[in-house]
């Protein structure tokens, strides 16, 4: 008589105990890193917004918010937990990544301070971010950065008109009334060294109201 092939009962319930036993590893695995990302993005959430209420408190007493050359030193990966923006900030904070966060100075009279959750599904990340067209701001796009901060005149995510007078250059600091090469910047029509990040040197200055493209 031949013996048939077939699992018996014992056999199917150790398989399926196998199965279930690996599914639930899987998920703790998963659970433990979006735990692990949420708490990140959480930090990056505080550590911004506590730049945020210093940079009030420095125009509070300055009349002025950190200006280009003020945050080109702050976003010095090795100023990351230091005092160099003392009183305000004991330690200034830097992204859990260990890198400083994308903050730019908008002529003394706006900020931003932006960063990228992990979690693009986080209730703070703007309605339809990732269904923008175009979107193009300080060099970085939608897929670079989804959450940030700003002063309360500007919204983090908003997009200025670009000064008409300005054409895309390379430069840091004006010599005989030229840009010279460096940082990514725009040089107008009257001479000015104008950009749109904190890396071009104290020469350098944006026209207000506008932003011109990296």
């Amino acid at each position: 008589m031949k013996r048939k092939n077939a699992f018996t009962l014992v056999e199917l319930l150790v398989v399926m105990a196998i199965i279930v036993t690996l599914a639930t590893i899987m998920i703790g695995t998963f659970n433990a890193i979006g735990i692990t990302n949420r708490g990140r993005d959480a930090q990056r959430k505080k550590d911004i917004n506590r730049i945020k209420v210093a940079f009030e408190e420095y125009f509070s007493d300055k009349g002025i918010f950190p200006d280009s050359v003020l945050v080109e030193k702050l976003m010095d990966k090795s100023n990351c937990g230091s005092d160099v923006f003392s009183p305000y900030l004991s330690s200034w904070p830097c992204d859990p990544n260990g890198n400083p966060y994308l903050t730019f100075a908008e002529n003394g009279n706006r900020f931003r301070i932006i960063t990228n959750l992990e979690n693009e599904k986080d209730k703070d990340i703007p309605l339809g971010w990732y269904e923008r067209e175009d979107f193009l701001l300080m060099g970085k796009t939608k897929e670079d950065v989804n959450y940030g901060v700003s002063s309360s005149n500007i919204l983090w995510y908003e997009q200025l008109p670009v000064d008409p007078s300005c054409n895309i250059n390379s430069c840091d600091q004006l010599v005989n009334g030229n840009c010279v090469d460096g940082a990514s910047s725009c040089s107008g029509s009257d001479g000015n060294c104008y950009y749109t990040g904190s890396f071009c040197g104290s020469l350098c200055k944006v026209p207000p109201g506008y932003f011109c493209p990296r």
